[in-house]
């Protein structure tokens, strides 16, 4: 079996050698904020999701001595699978006997566990936004409030209603913000509400026309790193029935330990099992801006 152990060099700045400050500086996470706006489904028995919807048809205009046609009333549907994500850390004895915060690191261990698992789960739902057929917004060219105005309509205009949630680019929120302060002196400025906590420890940027707006160092870029994607779509867990993304876990996040006694070492594990997948293309919106 091969480790990469946790040892005293890993840990240099913690090892108790001269007088260390107690309070440890945390290494950036980036802030995680689509999840809660899926389409969650929890499995059992399996690993694959089925997200149905009903498939569109029309009326037929007919005169009233006119004998109809049957239709077929007939469903689709969109399949998301749950796949594994896990992180192993191996922690020495010396490093739990010899460090100043000792046995505490497994508390950090089990909080950092969490977070890159929520970072990975994120970075998986941003991902689908390129792939989104509506877009707003034009490459190499910053967000405007006009653009925020185009995403709304457009998924209006492709026949979907639903509470809508906008998650950014961190440099489209950058943009959106600076248009929103353009605007105090506009009819407009009346439908924007921002964030103004004077905290950096947010995500949230406040509410654009009735819709939540976000913002996330996850997006992708596009046009080789010219541009960031972001997004306006349907949220699932207010309108499930227009839902944009959907998701499927069939195992939460677990933390498990395992002693390793030849080692001198302790095991520790985390590991998740989850999917995300685009189940309605028409109610969601990419948008597109200079990066």
């Amino acid at each position: 079996m091969a480790h990469a152990p946790t040892d005293s060099t890993s840990l240099t700045e913690l090892i108790n050698a001269e007088f260390i400050s107690s309070v440890i500086l945390e290494y950036a996470v980036d802030f995680t904020v689509a999840a809660p706006f899926c389409r969650w489904m929890h499995l059992s028995g399996t690993k694959v999701g089925s997200f149905p919807q009903w498939v569109l048809d029309t009326a037929t205009d007919t005169g009233e001595t006119t004998d109809l046609s049957t239709t077929t009333l007939e469903t689709t549907d969109t399949q998301v699978t749950a796949a594994e994500i896990g992180l192993r850390r191996d922690v020495l004895d010396s490093v739990l006997e010899e460090t100043i915060i000792g046995q505490q690191l497994f508390t950090f261990l089990v909080r950092d566990a969490a977070n890159l698992a929520a970072v990975s789960l994120d970075d998986d739902i941003v991902a689908l936004y390129p792939s989104f057929a509506t877009s707003a917004g034009a490459t190499t060219v910053n967000l405007t409030v006009a653009n925020m105005v185009e995403a709304q309509a457009s998924i209006r205009s492709n026949g979907h209603r639903g509470e809508l949630v906008f998650v950014l680019d961190d440099q489209q929120a950058l943009d959106y913000q600076a248009a929103a302060a353009a605007a105090v002196s506009t009819t407009i400025s009346g439908l924007i509400s921002l964030n103004v906590t004077g905290s950096s420890d947010s995500a949230y940027l406040g509410d654009f026309w009735g819709a939540e707006v976000w913002s996330s160092g996850l997006c992708d870029t596009a046009t080789t790193g010219a541009d960031v994607v972001g997004a306006c779509y349907i949220r699932g867990d207010r309108s499930p029935t227009e839902a944009a993304i959907g998701a499927v876990m069939t195992r939460d996040v677990r933390v498990e330990t395992e002693r390793n006694a030849s080692w001198r070492l302790t095991e520790f594990v985390m590991s998740a099992k989850w999917g995300v997948g685009e189940i309605c293309d028409l109610s969601a919106c990419m948008i597109l801006s200079d990066a």
